[in-house]
């Protein structure tokens, strides 16, 4: 899908900052889940009718298949796009920072003797 020129952006989210409004996942999320088929934030956070998925042939098949309906594939949102939402204070939406692959976490303990 892509937005209409002109589309006034800032009067349709007029909550959400200049960057928030540029990224693709803040325009799924509030312009087609919210207002246009009436998914709430509480029923995205609980999955009640969307399933997230990593790859591109995932959401695919599963149109294919008949396991989902619609199936919306996004750019990725930037590592500087994300940091500059983070130091405006603002926050992404549910399920939009989920990096992958996945960085190792733990306690490493390396002896200095």
């Amino acid at each position: 899908l892509q937005l209409r020129s002109p589309v006034d952006l800032r009067s349709l989210m007029p909550d959400l900052s200049e960057k928030q409004r540029t990224l693709d996942v803040f325009i799924l999320h509030r312009l087609l889940l919210e207002k246009c088929l009436g998914i709430r934030e509480e029923a995205v956070k609980q999955e009640s009718y969307i399933t997230y998925v990593r790859g591109r042939q995932e959401a695919i098949s599963a149109v294919r298949d008949r396991r989902a309906q619609v199936a919306f594939l996004l750019n990725p949102t930037g590592l500087d796009q994300l940091r500059d939402i983070a130091l405006e204070g603002s926050v992404m939406p549910q399920k939009s920072t989920d990096f992958y692959p996945k960085l190792l976490s733990g306690l490493t303990v390396y002896a200095l003797d």
